[in-house]
């Protein structure tokens, strides 16, 4: 389970834009059978580390540009990684629940 999460994600966020974390998070909250809090733990961890981990090694390539006028720049409040995190972890919790909730609703038809 945790290898379908982990391959999925990286190769959904290689192909697909920014909604392929949602999906494969759907996809595994489909297929996996498991109580509410453990979609809702994997779409929390999943999301926030994979956004925070791919928008890092995005910035790294252009030497952290944006990054920094960012934060010299007063513009957002927050650490613009940890605002990532944030947005990543939402994104992922979303689509466990719904995930979740088409397996619920499969299993009862």
């Amino acid at each position: 389970m945790v290898f379908f999460y982990l391959a999925g994600c990286a190769l959904a966020l290689v192909y697909l834009p920014w909604w392929g974390l949602g999906v494969v998070c759907t996809i595994g909250g489909l297929l996996f059978v498991k109580p509410l809090w453990q979609d809702l733990t994997i779409g929390l961890c999943l999301g926030g580390l994979l956004w925070t981990g791919l928008s890092f090694y995005m910035s790294a390539q252009n030497q952290h540009i944006l990054y920094h006028r960012f934060v010299e720049g007063a513009i957002l409040p927050l650490n613009p990684l940890l605002l990532t995190a944030i947005l990543g972890a939402f994104h992922g919790l979303l689509g466990s629940i719904f995930g979740y909730m088409l397996g619920r609703w499969r299993s009862k038809s």
